[in-house]
């Protein structure tokens, strides 16, 4: 054979290609490789997921327990005073055409009646917080005039404006605080006012207004916006409802929810603790530091008996002086490895040991338990991941009316 059919002949072979096997042990190798990339790219993605869902959910909780941090150092801001401290409070809401009666003025209670809050989600708190708006003094005006349902004639009634849709807030009460179960108090609107239509005098003219009260009475300005908010977690939504817009405790608006009423604040939170901080001192008045902190909230002006009598009620509110609240969120991403390893468990704050000894002591432990926040999912619920954020509110309007010496 000669050289130059040899080398055809090798031409021949080296221009054939790659055989069947070639091609196939190729894809093979292939398509392994594109495989790995891609459970690799699952996983990173995964890992991604996770990791941003937990940081989400801690953004998310510091946001709305900043909300409510900014909405509790406001509170008791014009209803601080002793006389009408404790008391019921009627008025109607905005919307609404029948009143409703609050079962006490105070800047905030923790899980107030079902009636006036309906329970949030399992294994959390309600709140309810009130203060008022008036840019002018928080004291009150003396009545020079024995009042009527519809006029109340004042000392200074150029600090009040008037206005038939959004003239202040007004509640008149007696000098002397009534013995319980009579501290009574009643929400008006100022419509007219003497003193600024250009008819002079010191007449205020209100509607739903509180007659027969004595010359010496006050009357305390809330302003054109006074605010009466309620807060609860429901179906893992931080939710608020504008009490002087709405009647918040029917609790038909409650059971959808209703997000016209009970107004979405932040998603994904699962848990709202809260306790009062407490001066419990006893002497002839307080002492003006926290002793305790617990959720019991003080009696009533409804309640009657030996331990109802004036001044326990309003003093019960006024040694109420900081707030502890923990906000719990949850990471939108399920994740079914933690689930399978167990999850991470409920989160702890400062509330969940009791403190028997010491000073502040905690004489109830209130821990978070996150079993029952995903509803008929309960045994999905350790597949997410939680971010538990605390804080301590000062009731600064409560800390600057300065001691009681009744109390």
């Amino acid at each position: 054979m000669t050289d130059h059919t040899m080398r055809e002949l090798s031409k021949r072979r080296y221009a054939s290609g790659f055989s069947l096997v070639e091609i196939m042990v190729g894809l093979v190798i292939g398509m392994v490789a594109t495989i790995i990339m891609m459970q690799m790219l699952s996983n990173a993605d995964a890992n991604k997921r996770n990791t941003s869902g937990g940081n989400d959910a801690q953004m998310n909780t510091a946001i709305a327990l900043y909300n409510l941090e900014r909405e509790i150092r406001m509170a008791g801001y014009g209803l601080s005073d002793s006389n009408i401290l404790g008391c019921t409070l009627s008025y109607t809401p905005k919307d609404e055409s029948t009143a409703v009666t609050l079962s006490a003025i105070a800047p905030v209670i923790i899980n107030p009646p079902t009636s006036q809050v309906p329970a949030g989600d399992a294994n959390t708190d309600t709140l309810l917080v009130m203060y008022g708006s008036s840019p002018n003094a928080a004291e009150g005006s003396a009545l020079t005039a024995t009042s009527s349902a519809t006029a109340y004639t004042v000392a200074s009634p150029t600090s009040f404006v008037a206005d038939p849709d959004t003239g202040d807030r007004v509640i008149a009460a007696p000098l002397t605080r009534p013995t319980p179960p009579n501290c009574a108090l009643t929400m008006a609107k100022v419509t007219a006012n003497s003193a600024t239509n250009g008819t002079g005098g010191s007449t205020l003219t209100v509607s739903n207004g509180k007659g027969s009260l004595a010359t010496g009475s006050v009357v305390y300005n809330l302003g054109a916006e006074p605010v009466i908010r309620a807060y609860a977690v429901r179906k893992g939504v931080l939710t608020m409802c504008d009490y002087t817009e709405k009647n918040c405790g029917n609790s038909a608006y409650a059971t959808a929810p209703d997000a016209t009423v009970w107004v979405p604040v932040a998603s994904n939170i699962v848990g709202l603790r809260a306790q009062y901080g407490r001066d419990t001192s006893t002497g002839t008045s307080m002492g003006g530091a926290i002793s305790q902190w617990d959720q019991t909230n003080p009696l009533l002006e409804t309640d009657t008996g030996a331990n109802a009598a004036s001044p326990a009620i309003h003093c019960a509110r006024a040694r109420i002086l900081a707030v502890r609240m923990a906000l719990v969120g949850r990471s939108a991403a399920y994740d079914k490895k933690l689930e399978a390893d167990g999850g991470l468990g409920n989160p702890t704050w400062s509330g969940t040991t009791a403190v028997t000894s010491g000073t502040p002591t905690s004489p109830t432990a209130l821990t978070i338990d996150l079993s029952n926040s995903l509803g008929a999912n309960n045994n999905s619920w350790m597949g997410y991941r939680y971010k538990a954020l605390e804080t301590t509110i000062p009731l600064r309007n409560m800390v600057w009316r300065g001691g009681d010496d009744a109390c």
